[in-house]
């Protein structure tokens, strides 16, 4: 069988199937056949009566990798790596395996090892970058990919050194890199997308609408592209050239959310009530909660002369905007928490107070305010006042069952506040207060 090894060499560097004449024996055909016929699970019963090798041993496990069975191939090419550390064919194929089946810190090590022996070797490299991408070390990845410029200059690396920079907060780098990416690939949709969005995250429009121009000169059908578009038209109030964008879209079968909203703002932008109300309706269908378009759509329909559906709108976005009174107790009571373990009592007692006026029941908001001015700032007469007003919110004491009383009230501090009001009594009565 020597010369299916001489196959083999040829086999480990093309791609499958491979041309009959590679092979002369009856059995190197039929294990070419199979290979020729995508039939990799003949192929691996075919190789496993053959005399076990390490170049036939990686034809095997690339067999097993085809039919996504990388637990198999792993553990072939672990073998073969054990018994032959230095062998790079078997190194390369297991951290392939390795990434194909997610096991990203893995793969990194394999293909370290790759660079260590090759460290000229260019696919190693893309690979490493690859790896250290996916396992999102962005520092790392930007240096490799820094590395990489000074031997060759790869337009999709751009890119990739785009959203490295974006993922660190450098959003000047970002777009350096993506633009950067693009002189050289203007139709890469990806990356036009990439800088779209951050353009209107930060709020830079008119770099928008320019990118978006140059990729609709390309391709003009692109419906994300083209929103994007129309979102940068209405953001700098180019209304009419938002709605030319937006109309067509919409025209073709787009009811999305953002197509919808935007339409009608810059339909509402133009004082176009009618339209603007029917796209902010369709808008709204999808989500009632954002309070702009709210706002847009009940005034629409005001001026529309529905007044009715313009005011239960306009209702619904006071709903939202103010929150309930539970909600702000829970707020204004951690705020003053807060401020009370920062030791700022007073600052503590305003917000205490306005806990109070969003839920007068609340005991121990009382109790509270009445500690701060007892322990906190020394202030008797204000702890009394507020102590007292602990004790009113309770039931009135009975004339008789006393004692059952007070230990159906045990747990409330109800005892305890009557004990500290005769202390703080008995203090002011020798101050002479």
């Amino acid at each position: 069988m020597k010369k299916i090894f001489v196959f083999l060499c040829l086999f480990l560097s093309l791609p499958l199937p491979l041309p009959l004449p590679l092979l002369v024996s009856a059995q190197d055909n039929a294990i070419l056949n199979a290979l020729n016929q995508y039939d990799y699970q003949l192929a691996i019963q075919l190789m496993n009566k053959e005399k076990k090798s390490p170049e036939l041993e990686i034809l095997k496990a690339k067999c097993y990798k085809n039919l996504l069975k990388y637990g198999a191939a792993t553990a072939i090419l672990e073998n073969v790596v054990r018994n032959d550390s230095l062998n790079i064919q078997a190194l390369s194929e297991l951290a392939d395996c390795y990434q194909s089946a997610g096991n990203f810190k893995s793969a990194e090590l394999i293909y370290s090892n790759c660079l260590r022996l090759e460290p000229d070797n260019q696919y190693f490299h893309l690979n490493y970058i690859n790896i250290l991408y996916k396992l999102k070390d962005w520092d790392k990845t930007a240096v490799e990919i820094h590395q990489a410029f000074r031997r060759d200059t790869i337009p999709v690396l751009y890119s990739l050194l785009g959203d490295c920079y974006w993922q660190l907060d450098k959003n000047d780098s970002t777009i350096f890199y993506y633009k950067k990416c693009l002189t050289y690939s203007p139709e890469d949709y990806n990356t036009v997308f990439k800088l779209s969005k951050i353009y209107l995250q930060t709020q830079r429009y008119n770099e928008m609408i320019g990118c978006t121009n140059d990729y609709i000169s390309i391709d003009s059908t692109n419906k994300t592209i083209n929103q994007y578009n129309g979102i940068g038209y209405c953001f700098t109030q180019q209304f009419d050239k938002a709605i030319l964008r937006l109309e067509k879209l919409y025209s073709e079968g787009d009811k999305s959310y953002t197509t919808n909203y935007f339409l009608g703002s810059s339909y509402f932008g133009l004082k176009d009530y009618y339209p603007a109300y029917e796209h902010l309706s369709e808008a709204y269908a999808n989500d009632s909660s954002n309070l702009n378009l709210i706002y847009y759509l009940g005034r629409s329909a005001i001026l529309n002369g529905k007044h009715a559906a313009g005011i239960a709108v306009l209702n619904r976005g006071l709903e939202l905007a103010i929150p309930k009174d539970s909600v702000l107790y829970n707020f204004y009571s951690h705020l003053a928490l807060g401020y009370s373990r920062w030791n700022k009592p007073q600052e503590a007692i305003k917000n205490y107070e306005i806990c109070m006026k969003l839920k007068p029941e609340s005991q121990i908001t009382i109790y509270t305010i009445a500690g701060i001015y007892d322990y906190n700032l020394k202030n008797a007469k204000q702890a009394l006042k507020y102590y007292n007003m602990f004790l009113a919110s309770f039931p009135k004491e009975p004339e008789k069952n006393k004692e059952e009383f007070l230990n159906e009230l045990s747990g409330t501090y109800y005892s305890a506040v009557k004990h500290r009001i005769e202390e703080l009594k008995t203090e002011l009565f020798f101050r002479k207060e």
